[in-house]
């Protein structure tokens, strides 16, 4: 795969000037999942799972597991997540049965996310759904490659036995008080995109507590310098929706939003908020839900990302 990128994502690259850096990266890219990423796949207890819903809305969520839940076939080529709680524990509600993901079918495009907060690794893996149940699914690889470990705050995850304060999810479409300053305070978030021909690819986006702007209840959120590929932006220039995930780290919930994007990538940066790159994004929330993350985790922050801006 030595030019793996569509049109979406050529335009942004032509654009900022970072053509031959994307070509140089994009070699990265593989078309099953390396055999050196394996052993960091079986190590992890939780992924960002982005999915397109049938009515064009875009989702992203982190799921929760007991260690081990990914496993690959010998070839890198299939992907199987196993959501079925541990002997003597038990889910409130199974992981892909509850909303949004309780649409998903057989076929349908997914764009994972694995990242290891406390080691600040992490893989990408996009591919389509081959079978599918309420505890997992399989999927089949058709990209996989890793990211480097800039805007990563380090949390350690430690697994916690305790169910007390799950709760039902529940949405709406305005977002109350509480919940723009949960944004407001953030220090990371998840981006779910997708191609209007069904591939999806989900991402890290992280910075200062505050480094998401709030304008009424539209999100203002920079583009720091990255790997000049722009499977992101790409994406929101040929499809301008997307879908976040906001996790809070204290109460083990996390908030989910579906709506709309506006790219503005020649913006300017006096005052440094960019890291210099003078590009942004807009996302107006259309719907949100909030839910409980189970199982739940004890979160500890080691430190910012001395990358931050």
């Amino acid at each position: 795969m030595l030019d793996p990128f569509h049109s979406g994502e050529l335009e942004v690259q032509e654009r900022t000037g970072e053509r031959g850096r994307a070509v140089l990266n994009g070699r990265l890219i593989a078309s099953a999942i390396p055999e050196g990423a394996r052993k960091f796949l079986a190590q992890q207890s939780y992924c960002v799972v982005g999915w397109a819903s049938p009515n064009g809305e875009i989702w992203a969520s982190l799921l929760t597991a007991r260690a081990g839940f990914a496993s690959t076939d010998a070839e890198g080529a299939t992907l199987a997540l196993d959501f079925s709680p541990a002997s003597g524990a038990a889910h409130a509600i199974p992981p892909l049965s509850g909303p949004p993901l309780s649409g998903m079918r057989e076929g349908d495009h997914l764009g994972l996310l694995f990242i290891e907060l406390a080691t600040r690794r992490r893989l990408r893996v996009n591919g389509r759904v081959t079978e599918l149940a309420s505890s997992g699914l399989r999927l089949s690889v058709s990209e996989a490659f890793p990211n480097c470990p800039k805007y990563i705050q380090r949390r350690e995850a430690v697994p916690s036995v305790s169910v007390e304060g799950e709760i039902e999810p529940v949405h709406g479409e305005r977002l109350s008080d509480e919940l723009t300053a949960w944004i407001a305070e953030a220090d990371t978030v998840f981006v779910t995109s997708a191609h209007p021909e069904g591939p999806v690819d989900s991402s890290h986006r992280g910075g200062n507590p505050g480094f998401i702007k709030l304008e009424g209840e539209v999100l203002r959120i920079p583009d720091y310098p990255g790997n000049s590929m722009f499977g992101t932006l790409g994406n929101f220039a040929v499809n301008p929706r997307a879908g976040l995930v906001f996790v809070d780290f204290r109460n083990n919930r996390q908030l989910q939003l579906a709506g709309d994007v506006q790219l503005d990538l020649e913006a300017g940066d006096s005052s440094g908020e960019t890291g210099g790159t003078g590009r942004w994004w807009t996302f107006s929330p259309r719907r949100w839900i909030v839910s409980s993350l189970s199982p739940s985790f004890t979160w500890q922050l080691i430190d910012g990302s001395p990358f931050n801006p």
